[in-house]
């Protein structure tokens, strides 16, 4: 039985050695993203959302390199102890196992915020979900100025953290208000807008929602105007 083992390994070494990299690779990628998401972080849950993300990649990494470290001291033991094993069989490029559905769908779990920024100038007014993430007051459309109340609901399956932010229209950068991790049903969401040191024009208000697994929803976005 350990002869077969061995002998897998290392008929498949070079196969392994790019599944891990590939896997490496990925986890480095949301292990940065995670990081400057972090940094970029406003709010204290919001930082520790960000940690919890960080923690679980590195321990991800660790597995990985436990895995490959596993691999080399093996593939050392088989060709030292048996070998045979380098001439059992001589494999071919069509033979290498090849990282297809588990990649992918690593590589779908791999998104985060900075990707969900990237599109939602597209879905502007876009992503609300009645009795669940949506603006009350003000609605899309509607002319603001001064404090602004902020009335929503925010009800979703195992709440993690929400926040609510502004920008005004053609900018990039998400200014935040204010944020939470209760539930609310068409109420305030805790902390009122102040339009009044804001130049006048059009905005645009979102409100970001996670689950306690941190995955995120698609931000509910609305455009107001404030006037003086």
């Amino acid at each position: 039985m350990m002869v077969e083992f061995l002998s897998f390994l290392k008929e498949f070494e070079g196969g392994i050695y790019l599944l891990l990299l590939m896997l490496a690779l990925v986890m480095g990628s949301r292990l940065i993203s995670a990081i400057q998401a972090k940094k970029k972080s406003a709010f204290s849950l919001e930082k520790e959302i960000a940690q919890k993300r960080i923690n679980s990649t590195c321990a991800f990494l660790v597995v990985i390199g436990v895995l490959f470290i596993g691999q080399v001291l093996l593939v050392s033991v088989a060709s030292a102890r048996y070998p045979g094993l380098y001439t059992i069989t001589t494999p071919t490029v069509g033979v290498l196992p090849t990282p297809t559905d588990f990649f992918q769908a690593m590589l779908q779990m791999d998104e985060t915020p900075e990707g969900l920024e990237q599109t939602q100038t597209a879905v502007a007014q876009t992503g609300c979900i009645p009795q669940q993430i949506e603006w009350l007051s003000p609605i899309s459309g509607d002319e603001v100025t001064g404090s602004v109340p902020l009335i929503g609901t925010i009800n979703v399956p195992n709440m993690g953290f929400y926040k609510y932010e502004y920008r005004q229209k053609g900018r990039e950068d998400w200014i935040p208000i204010a944020a939470g991790n209760k539930v609310i049903i068409e109420s305030e969401l805790g902390g009122n807008w102040n339009t009044a040191q804001l130049e006048p024009g059009l905005y645009e208000l979102r409100i970001v929602v996670s689950d306690n697994q941190n995955n995120l929803f698609q931000p509910c976005v609305i455009e107001v105007k404030v006037v003086l």
